[in-house]
């Protein structure tokens, strides 16, 4: 049973999280899991996201938002400057950045890249950009033309129609676009395997508050109808998530990757 947290002062907290696909999408898939919290929180969650990734890393970065489903290396930067802490994240596995050229494009080997134009999803995208641009640059020492497109979605269709030589994006998203887009791409790379996106939480909002979150979302991840939910994002095994999880990204080097959006 949920119990609903006495003693909670504010009525509402924002919940934001970063568009891997467009606006819509985003909140057609969100919204639901809001919707089922909402019902079950003593408190409002209010769902918000940018019109960009790196819009949304702005704010998060001038702490706008009080809970937030964020890219891992990010949490590593929040956590540093704002003091934002991991909440939950998807425990059934780490994931993958994904490098994809289209099957009839003539792009078959990574070493075909050179001086050409790759879809990014944004500079500091962890899997889909980061790490990408890290091996390409010093594994396969590939000199490239980054083209920036937004969201994860975009780079996709930005390979499927040829307008780039190939993308950048993770596993999770690539298993989550039409049909029709996927059958047009291959994958040609792998990353090595990184941490899943946590939600995570501000200082400012109280250890009440931010408990209460944490408990009912593990509550409702036992049900069959919040999982269906959580399967959109794509999220399969919610489980607690801490900082920890995340320190080995400390170790890869990707600072030289990071770009200042302001």
């Amino acid at each position: 049973m949920l119990v609903p947290t006495q003693g909670v002062a504010k009525d509402v907290f924002s919940f934001a999280v970063v568009p891997q696909y467009s606006a819509g999408d985003t909140f057609r898939v969100w919204q639901p899991i809001i919707r089922q919290l909402n019902g079950a929180l003593p408190f409002r969650l209010a769902l918000e996201t940018a019109p960009d990734i790196s819009s949304f890393e702005d704010l998060c970065e001038d702490g706008q938002f009080d809970f937030a489903f964020v890219n891992p290396y990010h949490l590593l930067r929040l956590h540093e400057n704002r003091g934002y802490e991991p909440l939950l994240s998807d425990r059934s596995g780490r994931i993958n950045g994904v490098l994809v050229t289209r099957r009839e494009g003539g792009v078959s080997e990574v070493a075909q890249l050179d001086h050409q134009s790759v879809a990014f999803p944004s500079p500091n995208s962890l899997g889909a950009s980061m790490m990408l641009r890290r091996d390409l640059r010093e594994q396969f020492q590939l000199s490239i033309k980054p083209r920036y497109v937004k969201s994860h979605s975009s780079v996709y269709l930005n390979v499927a129609l040829g307008v780039t030589a190939a993308g950048g994006g993770v596993q999770k998203t690539l298993a989550q676009q039409p049909q029709h887009i996927r059958d047009q791409l291959q994958v040609i790379h792998r990353t090595g395997e990184m941490p899943s996106h946590p939600v995570v939480v501000h200082p400012r909002v109280p250890l009440e508050v931010r408990q209460a979150l944490k408990d009912v979302m593990l509550a409702l991840a036992q049900t069959e109808k919040f999982q269906t939910l959580l399967r959109n994002v794509p999220v399969y095994q919610l489980g607690p998530a801490s900082f920890s999880d995340y320190q080995p990204l400390l170790q890869l080097g990707l600072d030289a990757y990071y770009e200042e959006q302001r």
